[in-house]
């Protein structure tokens, strides 16, 4: 009979605590939490350009006549190409302290210009007038190409960090 006393008297002191009029703490909580990543970005770009290009710079008195026609055959073809069939493609960057270096793997453009019939380049200077003044002028007509590879190779990373705490309610 005492053993059930005790255990009434333990159910007694558990309600007096659970609806008691004196005011409770809590513990204190604390949460860390951090987030952590880094983003890599490898991009590139290949342009590839062929056209024609006249120019002329001449005293009044001279006439100027400039012409440039390109044709291009039929079997010209402009490609650009990253990675082979395996995937291989890498790009390694070297810093050195006057500049960087790139070296590229596996990324190609194989252009090929065929300049078919009717293509000319003509450029043509004459005299207007007998002035008496002298005749200073450059005239030029031609075909341009260009090829341009750009590289960016970008990293960032980033660094998040939360810290809460609750000291309880009263």
């Amino acid at each position: 009979m005492r053993v059930f006393s005790l255990s009434l008297k333990a159910l007694f002191l558990f309600a007096f605590l659970l609806f008691s009029p004196f005011p409770a703490k809590a513990q204190i909580l604390e949460k860390n939490s951090t987030n952590q990543g880094t983003n890599k970005t490898f991009s590139y770009t290949i342009q590839s350009s062929y056209g024609v290009n006249t120019s002329a710079n001449a005293s009044p008195n001279l006439r100027v006549d400039t012409e440039a026609v390109l044709n291009l055959d039929k079997g010209s073809y402009v490609t650009n190409k990253s990675g082979a069939v395996g995937g291989n493609t890498s790009a390694v960057f070297t810093a050195t302290p006057n500049g960087a270096n790139i070296s590229l793997t596996g990324i190609t453009a194989d252009n090929k210009f065929l300049i078919d019939t009717g293509t000319k380049f003509r450029a043509a200077l004459q005299t207007t007038d007998l002035d008496g003044q002298p005749s200073v002028g450059n005239a030029s007509a031609s075909a341009t190409h260009s090829l341009t590879v750009s590289v960016t190779n970008a990293e960032s990373s980033f660094s998040n960090y939360l810290r809460s705490n609750f000291a309880g309610a009263q």
